[in-house]
C-alpha cells in the first residue's frame, strides 16, 4: 500500500474523483470547441472553477471534522471561486471588451502556473510510492509548460488559450480520477487490515 506523508493527500477519495470528472468533461469541451464563441467558453471555464472550488470547500469541512490540516483546501477553494467570479464578471469599469478577455487569460495562466507548481511540491513531498510521486510530478510539469505557453503566446487567439487551459484540465482531471480510485483502494485495504488485526486480537484472548 502506498504511504503518504502529507495531510493534503488524506482528503476523501471522492474529492479527487469528483474534481477529476468535472475537469475531464470541461477540458474536453474546451479542447473540442475550436472556433467557438470566446465569451461562452469563458463562462464554461468560470462555472467549472465554481464547481472545483465548492468541492474543495466541502473537502475542507470533511478534513476539519477529522482534525486533518484543512488550511490548503480552504485556500484552494477560495482561490478557485475568486477566479470564477473574476471570469464571470461581464464588465469592469474603464476596461474594454478586448482588454477584459486578455485579463481573463492572464488570470487563467497564473492559476495554471500556481496549481502546477503546488502539484510538483506535493508530489515530491507526499509520496513514498514512486508511481504516485512520478504521476503527480509529471502532471505538474506538463501544467507548468502549458502555463508558460499561455503566458508567452501573445500571438495566439483567446480561443486557443482556452483550449490550452482545457488541455490542462484534462491532464489534471485524469490524474485526479486515477488517484481517487487508487485512494479508495488504499482505504479499503487499510480497513481490511484493521479488521484482521482486531479479529486476531480477539482470537488471542
Amino acid at each position: 500500500m502506498s504511504k503518504t506523508t502529507s495531510k493534503f493527500i488524506e482528503s476523501h477519495w471522492l474529492t479527487f474523483a469528483l474534481k477529476g470528472a468535472i475537469s475531464v468533461v470541461a477540458g474536453m469541451c474546451m479542447m473540442l470547441a475550436t472556433g467557438g464563441d470566446t465569451e461562452i467558453l469563458i463562462q464554461v471555464v468560470g462555472w467549472t472553477m465554481v464547481g472545483l472550488g465548492l468541492i474543495e470547500i466541502a473537502n475542507m469541512i470533511h478534513r476539519s471534522r477529522r482534525q486533518h490540516n484543512w488550511g490548503f483546501p480552504l485556500f484552494l477553494g477560495l482561490l478557485e471561486i475568486a477566479i470564477a467570479v473574476s471570469l464571470l464578471v461581464t464588465a469592469i469599469p474603464g476596461v474594454g471588451a478586448a482588454e477584459l478577455i486578455w485579463l481573463r487569460i492572464a488570470i487563467l495562466s497564473g492559476y495554471v502556473l500556481f496549481a502546477s507548481v503546488a502539484t510538483i511540491v506535493i508530489g515530491f513531498g507526499s509520496f513514498s510510492n514512486m508511481t504516485d510521486r512520478f504521476m503527480w510530478i509529471v502532471n505538474g510539469m506538463l501544467g507548468a509548460v502549458l502555463a508558460f505557453v499561455m503566458f508567452a503566446g501573445s500571438g495566439l487567439s483567446p480561443t486557443t488559450h482556452i483550449e490550452l487551459f482545457g488541455t490542462y484540465l484534462l491532464i489534471n482531471g485524469l490524474t485526479d480520477l486515477f488517484f481517487g480510485v487508487h485512494s479508495r483502494d488504499e482505504a479499503l485495504e487499510a480497513k481490511a487490515a484493521r479488521t484482521t488485526k482486531r479479529e486476531t486480537k480477539k482470537g488471542k484472548k
